[in-house]
């Protein structure tokens, strides 16, 4: 896994890839999953997002990586 790799929004998976560096706004990367086969933004949200009303299971790979 690259630091690029983001938690898939619709299935939780780490295999992903990060499709460019802005999508529909300056503040969104998109990705690719590739085991659900789903495109989704990340919103660029800075080095801390622990106070965000994040899904469970994005707020437990937040927590990994502090």
């Amino acid at each position: 896994m690259t630091p690029a790799n983001k938690k898939c929004t619709f299935c939780g998976s780490m295999n992903t890839e990060k499709q460019s560096d802005f999508g529909t706004s300056i503040m969104v990367t998109p990705h690719f999953c590739l085991d659900c086969k789903s495109a989704f933004e990340w919103i660029k949200w800075g080095e801390s997002d622990s106070h965000l009303d994040l899904p469970e299971y994005l707020k437990e790979s937040n927590s990994k990586k502090n």
